[in-house]
């Protein structure tokens, strides 16, 4: 039976020379190149292996998926161990909102209503349901729902956006000499649906209501006083 070439390099020396000759020779090699880096005592010395060029350099082993220089490729990673002086902060107030205390005081912003101001929103709510019975024919009572009024007078505005001439009478009654019938524009319909929202009665019938032609004539016909707005502003 013919030897495997292992078995024939342990049977005879000139096979063992023939065999492992490549290996011993690039063993060779791998010493030299070892001793050259470790002649400075550098603190590299176990970096990989590099020619005198400083090209990588890797010999093939007999061993398939084995280099011969194995043990000098793998890399020194210095051992280093951080430590911390002084008191460490272990409650973890970096993560958490701090914990309100008696000195922590909170502002808040109240808005307190007067009786006057209730009272007076409430005789214009009175106004503006007789206003919306005239025009609408309705039979509206002061215990109408604030949505069916609303409704009504978006309902009124969107019908009368068009300007023109004042009613008649409307210069002798009317205190601001400014208010005209100047219609009702898609800026200013954005602003009547704020004011009801908002209560502001007031506000609703000098700045949107009087510049409408009708809304004019009704506020005549029925004898009402003219209405100033409480708070005048960009919105006027």
């Amino acid at each position: 039976m013919p030897y495997l070439p292992s078995e024939a390099a342990k049977k005879s020396q000139l096979y063992n020379n023939i065999v492992n000759g490549d290996e011993r020779e690039y063993q060779e090699q791998i010493n030299d190149l070892k001793n050259k880096q470790q002649v400075s005592a550098s603190v590299n010395s176990n970096t990989p292996l590099r020619d005198e060029d400083g090209v990588l350099v890797s010999f093939e082993s007999a061993t398939p998926g084995i280099a011969l220089e194995e043990d000098f490729e793998e890399v020194r990673l210095e051992n280093k161990q951080f430590f911390f002086t002084g008191q460490i902060n272990n409650e973890f107030t970096y993560y958490f909102q701090p914990i309100a205390t008696e000195e922590t005081t909170e502002t808040e912003t109240t808005t307190e209503v007067t009786t006057e101001e209730v009272e007076f929103t409430l005789e214009l709510r009175d106004l503006l349901i007789q206003f919306v019975n005239e025009h609408f024919a309705e039979e509206f009572t002061p215990e109408v729902s604030t949505d069916m009024l609303h409704n009504r007078l978006l309902q009124f505005f969107d019908e009368n956006r068009k300007k023109g001439e004042n009613a008649q009478g409307w210069e002798e009654f009317r205190i601001n000499k400014k208010r005209k019938a100047a219609g009702i524009s898609g800026k200013r319909f954005k602003k009547v649906k704020k004011d009801l929202r908002d209560f502001q009665y007031d506000e609703l019938i000098e700045n949107h209501l009087y510049r409408t032609p009708q809304g004019q004539r009704i506020w005549l016909r029925l004898g009402f006083p003219y209405i100033v707005d409480q708070s005048p502003g960009k919105d006027s």
